[in-house]
């Protein structure tokens, strides 16, 4: 039975990483739990899906995405870093 409970608590190891970019938690939860050994190096050197990602930091609130270059900028900027687009109020809430 501890076999179990610790299989299923390192499982949330290589989730938690596989989360963060972009992946599912439970499907990299079960593959951790499973098969740790493989599981965490994979999550570690695999590349982040990045609309997933930028999907996220969107939904959370955290960026927006600028209407001109399509550039992720923080939600409380001004002016797109990447092509100087400046953002009036009504573009503050740009959605995907």
């Amino acid at each position: 039975m501890e076999i179990i409970i610790i299989a299923v608590l390192i499982g949330l190891i290589p989730a938690a990483i596989a989360r963060g970019k972009g992946r599912s938690f439970v499907a990299w939860w079960i593959y951790g739990a499973l098969l740790f050994i493989i599981a965490l190096p994979h999550a570690l050197i695999m590349a982040p899906n990045r609309p997933a990602v930028e999907r996220q930091a969107i939904d959370a609130g955290d960026s927006k995405k600028c209407p001109r270059c399509a550039e992720l900028v923080k939600a409380e900027a001004k002016v797109c870093r990447f092509c100087q687009h400046e953002f009036d109020g009504a573009s503050a809430s740009v959605a995907t």
